[in-house]
């Protein structure tokens, strides 16, 4: 398989893991931070009595932009071979 898209496929599965792959160790980290960071934002609980919805459909769509974001730096950052 072509490191590119090795390194996508990886980044697709966790942000991060791609730029890892690709030796990029800062900004893999940074990947893994941020989508740990917005994950751990969301509360269950607070969704189950009504409040934070918005809140919630807010860090979903940056979650996605941040996935989104990870596998294309993934794949043009690679080496091609």
């Amino acid at each position: 398989m072509k490191p590119k898209v090795m390194a996508a496929i990886l980044s697709a599965i966790v942000p991060g893991v791609g730029q890892f792959y690709n030796r990029h160790w800062i900004k893999g980290g940074a990947f893994l931070a941020a989508v740990f960071g917005l994950s751990s934002a969301i509360h269950p609980d607070e969704l189950l009595e009504g409040r934070g919805v918005a809140v919630t459909m807010v860090i979903l769509l940056l979650l996605t932009a941040v996935a989104i974001w990870s596998v294309v730096d993934a794949y043009q950052c690679a080496r091609s071979s």
